[in-house]
């Protein structure tokens, strides 16, 4: 056998190309022999019946009620008075189901020369036995019904009981008429088509839904052994494609090594299903679907991965020869196939051995299968030897090219350049020493590469060094696979289980068959209910009544529709334009079906897709001599790729007096072994002299990356050192030029420059750095962990967002980047930084707080907000100040917990509100954190989702991580007492966090503030410009029933919102829990006999701390700084939050007591276009700077300014 394996082996080797796409047609061909098969398999047929039984009607009083056949039939056989029994056939007119026209299908023609042309079979017109309304003579008209012209028109004929079978066999006897140029063709009914004449995916869909059933109807009556038996093989079959990928990540290869032996295996298993069929070897889908594990645990990977571990373990594969060079890809693979090819030959023929036992065992079933084994193991010889082969050819060659290119890349391998006199030069960079292997590295691998090397293999394992499994000789997978198949052999004998055999699948469908007498479903009869139905009988109806006079009874039987194709035979032209783009691809798949199957045109078509396999081949030859392996075996006589080494002698000995020029020759994959030193030769004059053009281009291989190289080196790149942004101070000076690296150079620098790698980074400018970071090899989010400057990596982010951007505008933008402390964001309040926005940060007051005077910092860019609260300031100075309560203090967190039933979720929450639940949970929460205590619990039920709101004072810091934190070892313990509980979600908003809520409103989140001052009334008078009665009504009708009217929550104020989100934007707070901090509600009343107001002013839920999040900001902690509340306080934890809050709700009385007076006295509209709107910001109406759509628009000229004597306006826009 291996005489003629051997040169087959030989040929593959050397012609791999042509051997790959020669064996994937051939593989086609069968792939669509084994199709055809498949479609005409009774297997897919369909079990129930398609044709409809006919439906019989009565009429009585007006109404149709359905009635069994034996109505119809005693009425006919049995007439008697006020009983008439009639039969209605109809006709479905349809248009070809390809139709070329939008042209209405109008039955009317063909209606009227069936029932006035048309004899029956015994020569009767229609008109002597149809049946007519009211009396059966001829006096009246037929009834007959037709329905409206469109893509479908129903005729409806009737006729005398027995009429309608002699009428209707001549109809279809004709087969075809041809009226008014339309040709009818006669359907004896809506046949269902079969799997062979489906197309596209339909049948694909309809033979897997069969197959499905097919194996749930057999599961659901099979034993029990049976399905532990093919579960076993499937997972044994499984195991078998984990080792296969394993494996061949063993030996350098993720994927195309396990994919090309899958490949293999999968033609050949192509191939051997025709071979079996021509052999008369039963097959039957559900047999080989039970087969189909153990025929691939029979077979396995074992042998081809024996062959590819030679392969790969060639001294050659990647090194030079001692000449230095490069041994032949297919000399390589035929030197590993004589050092393990008779082994795999022997496996395979005990294999197959063993398989023709069972063949010749004559034990039912076991017969079947070890003869699809046998044939099976036998292609899958032949692939391994021939496709297999070629396959490994292939990949020798692009692991020899990829390792050029690598080495190429990195300037770590060797350049030798050759000169004129044959000196050999080594590059500076080069190496000081030319080893035979790779240099062992013993970096630690990181955690992923760990867990990879322990869930899968390190890859490449069998390649590294002496590995013992290398030489291993004998692979103990084949000993456990004879045994297998001999236990299998032996079961079968034994007649210990049939499970896998055309009989034994027969036999159990006979014990349990698929549908038993009772489950066999009758065909459908006709649906009366129809519309095309009810309807023909609706005037049926009418027209018996209108033509008796008299009520009369009818029993009808509906016959099953006759389809009617209607193709116009002279058709429009085709417009082109309406035909759909699938239509038009299956007509083109069509007519190109039928081309291929005449067989002349079918054998030019082979013919010439065999001269294009032979050109492809020959010019993908070339290509290769021309790539990077001619440069890889250190001499330009190689030119062939796939050629033996005896051919690329001779080849050299042709073109080698033509080589005279100096060439660069490139190091090898593996590291170039020593040259001879060439003797001196002293140079000769240079003389112009005519040389001869090369007979070959292919015999000097052009490298365009050194090329490349030299022309970088002389003409260096200039391009710009990176522009700072734009500030009115920065001097117009010209930008200095620096040079730029190549990719090479700096992927080099980056991979192998001194580490950590920020120091190599270093090394590199910015537009290097930016080179890198554009080509993937620096992420844009880890700049400031690769660079180790902060500075730097916001400046090269913005350079990467700006050159990626459509606009190009935010390298040069004005927003500002320099004098800023990065080290304080990165890891705590953004990601991404490209720079800050300055806000402008205006100081209100200063205000009285509980005796201190503290001033109010702001944050904002609306006009009149700071001005109008130092208003409020000083009107609240001039009372005293303001005097401040806190009534609570605790931050939530409400989880969402599911439970199996509402009954565990009720158990839970009476656990909880208990007092021993209530201190095991208040034990587990409080024991995160030497802050955090538990004051209260709140639960709520809805359905089987329990929410639990835990409340918790978190000292001076807001406290969001904290309680999270503390919530979740709760949730642990909770777990314990009722482990089926399922935790949804830490944040249930059940909180509420950032969003309205009026749990918040009423239960209190964060600290809850209340403040109080009595304001003079003639302070109210000089200050606020208005009265202590204006301002209680306005603030009444205002912050109360106008809240209450829109259904606010927590919104009974005037702008509570404004003075608070400045001020927490001024000190570092989380400007979106503004939502809930801004809870406020004011209140105004007259006191002291009216003449001075008492205001009042509460806030239940202001969120904010003096450590963590923003506050670590150096700004914002300056801020804090000022009001004496920075960070946490030294010996009463949270009290300097609390003053915070003390401060933000005092500032909100401000805030609110201006705006009220401003909304009295009018003039809120007044100061708004006296602070907000300068004139110096909006001189003209803005035009944005960003490009956009180009759009016709007059210059506007600027809305004059209100005067000062304007009237203002007495509607709050508030």
């Amino acid at each position: 056998m291996r005489v003629l394996l051997r040169p087959l082996s030989t040929h593959t080797v050397f012609s791999p190309i042509e051997t790959i796409v020669t064996v994937f047609v051939l593989a086609t061909l069968a792939y669509f022999h084994i199709l055809s098969g498949i479609k005409h398999s009774s297997f897919f047929e369909s079990p129930h019946p398609p044709a409809l039984r006919p439906a019989y009607a009565r009429l009585t009083n007006g109404e149709w009620v359905a009635v069994p056949q034996h109505d119809w039939a005693e009425a006919w056989n049995h007439p008697r008075d006020g009983v008439e029994a009639l039969e209605l056939q109809q006709l479905i007119f349809t248009l070809d189901d390809k139709p070329h026209t939008a042209t209405l299908l109008d039955a009317s023609a063909v209606a009227q020369y069936l029932v006035s042309e048309l004899p029956s079979l015994s020569g009767k017109a229609y008109s002597s036995i149809c049946h007519y309304p009211g009396s059966n003579v001829s006096s009246v008209a037929c009834f007959t019904s037709v329905s409206e012209p469109g893509s479908s028109t129903i005729l409806t004929l009737s006729f005398k009981p027995g009429g309608r079978e002699d009428y209707m066999g001549a109809l279809k006897q004709a087969n075809s008429l041809v009226v008014d140029g339309v040709k009818y063709e006669i359907d004896a009914g809506k046949r269902q088509q079969s799997i062979g004449e489906m197309k596209s995916s339909k049948w694909v869909a309809y033979a897997l839904s069969a197959l499905v059933l097919r194996f749930w109807e057999l599961a659901k009556k099979a034993d029990s052994l049976d399905i532990l038996v093919v579960l076993t093989g499937y997972i044994l079959m499984h195991a078998t494609f984990i080792r296969l990928f394993l494996s061949s990540r063993a030996l350098g290869s993720n994927f195309w090594l396990s994919t090309g032996i899958f490949s293999s295996a999968v033609i050949s298993f192509l191939f051997a299903l025709p071979l079996c069929r021509s052999l008369d070897i039963p097959l039957d889908p559900i047999a080989l679907t039970e087969a189909l594990p153990f025929l691939v645990c029979t077979v396995g990977f074992d042998k081809p991965l024996r062959l590819a571990r030679a392969v790969m373990a060639h001294p050659h594969m990647l090194k030079p020869q001692a000449d230095g060079r490069m041994k032949a890809a297919g000399d390589v693979v035929l030197e590993a196939l004589d050092r393990v090819g008779n082994m795999i030959l022997r496996d395979y023929a005990l294999e197959i051995a063993v398989l023709l036992v069972g063949v010749n065992s004559h034990v039912g079933g076991l017969k079947e299968f070890c003869a699809v084994a046998a044939v099976a193991l036998a292609m899958d010889c032949l692939m391994t030897f021939t496709l297999y082969t070629a396959v490994l050819t292939v990949m020798v060659e692009v692991r020899r090219i990829k390792r050029v290119r690598q080495m190429t890349r990195s300037r770590s391998s060797s350049i030798i350049a050759v000169t004129a006199n044959g000196t050999a030069v080594r590059g500076a960079l080069s190496r000081s020493s030319s080893k035979t292997g790779p240099e062992p590295t013993d970096e630690p691998m990181n955690l992923r590469e760990r867990v990879s090397a322990s869930v899968i293999g390190v890859k490449g394992s069998l390649l590294k060094g002496d590995n013992p499994r290398m030489d291993e000789v004998e692979n103990p997978m084949a000993r456990l696979k004879l045994l297998l198949i001999a236990s299998f052999l032996t079961l079968h004998i034994l007649n210990f289980c049939t499970t896998l055999t055309p009989a034994t699948t027969n036999a159990r469908h006979q014990r349990h068959p698929l549908r038993s007498a009772q489950e066999v479903v009758p065909p459908p009869r006709v649906d009366l209910t129809s519309p095309a139905i009810a309807s023909v009988l609706s005037n049926l109806a009418v027209s018996e009544q209108a033509q008796s006079g008299t009520p009369l009874e009818l029993i009808v039987k509906v016959a099953p529709p006759v389809y009617v194709h209607a193709t116009p035979i002279a058709a429009p032209a085709i417009n082109t334009n309406n035909a759909g783009t699938g239509e038009a691809i299956e007509n083109f798949m069509s007519s190109w079906s039928l081309l291929v199957g005449d067989p002349v045109v079918s054998k030019w078509i082979v013919a010439l897709l065999a001269v294009s396999v032979a050109l492809n081949g020959y010019l993908l030859k070339g290509i290769a001599a021309g790539s990077g392996l001619a440069a890889m075996r250190a001499v330009r006589t190689q030119g062939v790729r796939f050629r033996s080494r005896a051919r690329s002698i001779k080849q050299s000995e042709e073109t080698e007096e033509h080589a005279s020029a100096p060439v660069v020759v490139m190091a090898s994959a593996a590291p170039a072994v020593a040259q001879p030193e060439p003797v001196p030769v002293k140079e000769p004059e240079p003389a112009p002299v005519t040389r001869p053009p090369p007979l070959s281009v292919l015999s000097r291989p052009l490298n365009l990356e050194s090329v490349d190289r030299k022309l970088q080196e002389r003409l260096p790149i200039r391009s710009p050192a990176p522009i700072e942004p734009r500030t009115p101070e920065t001097p117009n000076l010209e930008a200095p030029q620096m040079e730029v690296r190549s990719l090479a150079e700096c992927v080099d620098i980056f991979e192998n420059g001194p580490r950590p790698v920020s120091v190599a980074l270093q090394m590199l400018n910015d537009e290097e750095v930016i080179l890198l970071a554009q080509t993937g090899k620096i992420a844009a989010y880890a700049l400031e962990k690769m660079l180790g400057d902060y500075d730097r990596a916001v400046r090269i982010r913005r350079a990467l967002i700006s050159r990626a951007s459509r606009t190009k505008t935010l390298e040069t933008s004005l927003i500002p980047m320099k004098d800023y402390d990065y080290s304080r964001v990165m890891g705590a309040c953004c990601e991404n930084v490209i720079g800050y926005i300055p806000l402008p940060l205006g100081v209100a007051g200063p205000l009285k707080i509980d005796g201190l005077m503290y001033p109010i910092p702001m944050a904002t860019a609306e006009g009149t907000l700071v001005a109008s609260t130092s208003r409020g300031c000083k009107a609240l100075n001039a009372g005293g100040g303001v005097t401040t309560v806190l009534t609570y203090d605790g931050m939530t967190r409400g989880p969402a917990i599911d439970f199996p039933s509402i009954v565990r979720a009720a158990e839970a929450k009476a656990w909880i509100e208990s007092d021993e639940g209530y201190e095991i949970i208040k034990e587990a929460f409080e024991s995160t954190s030497r802050f955090a205590r538990l004051q209260k619990v709140k639960c709520a039920l809805a359905g089987r989702t329990l929410f639990v709101r835990f409340a918790t004072r978190t000292g001076d810091a807001m406290g969001m991580n904290m309680i999270s934190k503390a919530t979740e070892k709760a949730l642990e313990v909770l777990a314990r007492e009722f482990p089926e509980m399922v935790v949804l979600c830490l944040s249930g908003n059940y909180c509420t966090d950032k969003k309205p809520a009026a749990i918040n409103w009423i239960e209190g989140r964060g600290k809850s503030v209340v403040a109080e001052a009595v304001v003079p009334g003639k302070v109210v008078k000089s200050v606020l410009k208005t009265t202590v009665e204006s301002l209680c009504n306005v603030n009444t009708k205002k912050n109360l029933v106008g809240s209450a009217m829109a259904g606010s929550v927590g919104g009974f104020n005037a702008h509570a919102a404004n003075i608070l989100t400045a001020i927490f934007l001024a000190t570092g707070q989380d400007p979106a829990q503004n939502v809930e901090s801004s809870n406020c509600i004011t209140l105004m009343e007259p006191t002291n006999n009216g003449e001075d107001l008492l205001m009042t002013v509460s806030m239940p839920c202001i969120e904010v701390g003096t450590v963590g999040g923003g506050t670590i900001l150096a700004p914002q902690q300056a801020v804090l700084e000022m009001l004496g509340v920075q960070g946490a306080h030294p010996t009463n934890p949270g009290q300097n939050a609390q003053q915070l809050a003390r401060i933000i709700a005092s500032a909100v009385m401000a805030g609110e007591l201006s705006l009220l007076s401003a909304l009295a006295a009018g003039h809120l509209v007044r100061a708004h276009l006296a602070h907000n709107r300068s004139q110096l910001n909006t001189p003209m109406p803005s035009r944005p700077q960003t490009p956009g759509p180009e759009e016709t628009a007059h210059a506007v000229p600027p809305a004059p300014a209100a005067p000062s004597e304007a009237k203002p306006y007495s509607v709050d826009s508030k």
